[in-house]
């Protein structure tokens, strides 16, 4: 068979291509979810094997039926999308059916899914990529417990996202639309804390204007102005928000655990049981806060 057939340049090769690397943040996903936008993928890619192959010349050196045979083949064979499903533990399950969603074998907790036109393609094509092609890679990694890292204005690092290249614009729109209205469309709140300047905006907003407010009414308690300790009242403000930054950064790790960038349900990561104990922190603090406040300004 040769590996030249879809690449015979009597396909028209176009003088432009549009191309999009969409991220996937936010979301949360099932695996009938996935399995449904690979089905609607694999239906256009069926549609476009059919004008691909439409497009072949048949070889002199070959028979009617010998030819008929490899168009079938070639149907069939380059135009899958192959799926690799990984696990935390490096395990890795593979595909090229949508029957692989509902495999009993998956390597539970699923850290990465990840499938593509390409690879079926390729192996046909003596390695050449089809000119209209994605990918997509959606990841469940969680970040730290207690993220080290200094950048913690940056986004929440993910992987997920999908790579368009296409050279037929209906193809192009075709693949943003399904992945749209498939994948983009469960988006959820938390996908904010993890967006670039999130920990900035609660810092400046919300935990030093709350900390200030905390350590303002300590200090007059501990180190009132009139007491022979009135000199430690600046180390008390310095030490105070050096422990509330602290704090603060704790607990902003630990919220973005409890609500990673990705979540599947079928991994079940228990995470929960630490949101109830976050929802019970945050609910604390802001009932104290506001108490507080109301008997300081009102005497209520």
């Amino acid at each position: 068979m040769s590996n030249d057939a879809l690449t015979d340049d009597k396909l028209n090769r176009a003088q432009q291509w549009y191309e999009d690397a969409i991220e996937i943040r936010g979301c949360q996903l099932s695996l009938p979810q996935i399995k449904s936008a690979y089905r609607e993928l694999q239906k256009l890619t069926g549609t476009e094997a059919e004008r691909i192959i439409s497009l072949l010349t048949k070889p002199n050196d070959s028979s009617d039926e010998d030819w008929g045979k490899e168009r079938a083949f070639l149907k069939d064979n380059a135009f899958r999308l192959t799926v690799s499903v990984i696990g935390f533990d490096g395990e890795t399950a593979y595909g090229e059916t949508e029957d692989i969603f509902d495999s009993k074998d998956f390597p539970f907790p699923i850290r990465v899914i990840f499938f593509t036109n390409t690879t079926a393609f390729s192996r046909n094509a003596g390695g050449s990529e089809p000119r209209n092609r994605f990918s997509i890679w959606v990841s469940f990694d969680k970040p730290p417990l207690f993220d080290p890292n200094p950048l913690v204005s940056e986004q929440t690092p993910n992987n997920s996202k999908i790579e368009i290249h296409a050279e037929d614009v209906s193809y192009f729109r075709a693949i943003q639309n399904i992945i749209t209205t498939k994948i983009l469309s469960n988006r959820k709140w938390y996908g904010l804390i993890h967006a670039k300047f999130a920990y900035d905006i609660g810092l400046w907003l919300i935990a030093f204007p709350y900390s200030l407010y905390w350590i303002t009414i300590y200090c007059d308690y501990f180190v009132p102005t009139t007491g022979p300790h009135a000199s430690f009242r600046v180390a008390f403000y310095i030490y105070g928000l050096g422990v509330s930054l602290f704090t603060y950064r704790a607990l902003f790790g630990y919220l973005k655990w409890a609500f990673p960038v990705n979540v599947l349900d079928e991994n079940e990561d228990h995470a929960m049981r630490h949101r109830v104990i976050l929802g019970g922190i945050v609910t604390s603090l802001i009932v104290t806060g506001a108490k507080s406040l109301l008997s300081n300004l009102f005497g209520i």
